[in-house]
């Protein structure tokens, strides 16, 4: 029995693991049933301590996590943040899989970029990289993209257009996702939000994608 797992950050820096202050949702579910728990939820019901009582619950009950990079990103930061720890039968890692890494040996590593190949839609990423793109005009966060870019040029050798411009697409997408989890804080939690589209996408897209590899 699988289910995916998706974790929504706090994280408005440049590094996607080092910059995250704190989970702000959780997302479980499959193509068809997907609950969203987080943590400014003034319902008891949809908090964060519920998730991790319902996470608990079904592992206990011998069901599967699925994500991708589940292991690196959400698996971590449940742990990191909640004290969140799932046995090894209770996980599997869709970026383990022979076909995801077959991928990455041809440069595709973006979820999306995987969805794509393999027919999958994700209206949802779309929407909200549309959202970071008025975010890249705003002079703090070019600011901070040009500091920061110096800094990888010299850790890494990189061009200082390239990390320039990688620096600023993850500074833009950090605080368009935040922003967004915001708004839809202050709706009371409402599904229509851009948030809430963002974050239940991506459990249907990961469902989806582990029925199309075949598990």
């Amino acid at each position: 029995m699988y289910l995916v797992i998706d974790v929504e950050t706090e994280n408005t820096g440049s590094d996607i693991m080092k910059d995250n202050k704190r989970i702000i949702s959780i997302q479980i579910g499959d193509a068809t049933k997907q609950e969203l728990y987080y943590d400014d939820s003034q319902n008891p019901q949809w908090t964060l301590g519920q998730a991790t009582k319902k996470i608990t619950s079904l592992a206990s009950q011998g069901y599967i996590f699925a994500g991708f990079n589940f292991k690196k990103f959400d698996l971590h930061f449940l742990k990191h943040f909640l004290g969140i720890e799932l046995s090894q039968s209770n996980i599997f890692d869709l970026s383990d899989t022979p076909q995801i890494e077959d991928y990455r040996k041809n440069k595709i590593f973006r979820l999306e970029d995987v969805c794509r190949k393999c027919g999958i839609e994700v209206t949802h990423k779309h929407k909200m990289n549309q959202k970071a793109e008025s975010y890249k005009t705003r002079r703090d966060i070019i600011e901070q993209a040009h500091t920061k870019a110096e800094e990888m040029v010299r850790t890494k050798q990189w061009s200082l257009d390239f990390a320039f411009n990688w620096v600023l697409d993850k500074l833009a997408g950090g605080h368009a996702i935040y922003d967004s989890y915001q708004e839809f804080v202050q709706s009371g939690g409402r599904k229509d939000t851009l948030f809430y589209e963002y974050a239940i996408g991506d459990v249907i897209s990961e469902y989806q994608l582990l029925k199309a590899l075949g598990y």
